[in-house]
């Protein structure tokens, strides 16, 4: 399910990025679409993922606590990016102000580092290479686009404009793209 998050998270990203680069008519239809991928996105944080099964089969207390830390990194992430989409459909379809969504992003950026640095350290001791550094990456891509949107929204830069809407959808393809791996590895 982590994959799909990703995949859906970065569809999301992807879209608010057509928008920022001015090529959808109204932000309407931007607000539909991201917000009918944030329920999907809810969608599988409700229904769990490989680090929930993980828990059910782990026999050490030690190794209980491992995964329980890193599942709720990993839940962690996914509420606040799902509450960013929600609050991006919010902004289009309602037409609320863009300085929310960009002092939101702030708050996303640091909680997106937050678990970057968690599964950097902490994933590299217990898994190879490959897990960690998937697991790794997409925060890190997450933490780089949440903070481009935070200094372009919320400090109401223009001449950001550009950047932030390349970087968000160069950075959401990525996403889509580490989360197309998990699932085709079947890395989380």
């Amino acid at each position: 399910m982590e994959g799909i998050f990703f995949i859906l998270i970065g569809a999301a990203l992807f879209t608010q990025s057509w928008y920022i680069l001015g090529l959808y008519s109204e932000g309407r239809t931007m607000g539909v679409l991201v917000g009918g991928l944030g329920v999907l996105a809810l969608g599988t944080f409700m229904l769990g993922g490989a680090m929930d099964a993980t828990l059910l089969v782990v026999n050490d207390k030690a190794d209980a606590v491992k995964v329980l830390k890193e599942t709720t990194a990993l839940k962690a992430l996914m509420i606040v990016w799902v509450a960013y989409t929600f609050g991006v459909a919010a902004h289009g379809i309602w037409e609320f102000e863009d300085r929310a969504i960009g002092f939101y992003s702030g708050l996303v950026a640091v909680v997106s580092l937050i678990v970057f640095l968690f599964f950097a350290i902490e994933l590299r001791t217990i898994y190879s290479d490959a897990v960690w550094l998937t697991m790794a990456a997409a925060p890190a891509v997450l933490t780089l686009l949440a903070a481009i949107s935070f200094f372009y929204l919320a400090w109401q830069l223009m001449v950001l404009r550009l950047v932030t809407g390349w970087f968000m959808l160069l950075g959401s393809a990525a996403v889509v793209g580490i989360g197309l791996v998990m699932i085709g590895t079947d890395i989380a």
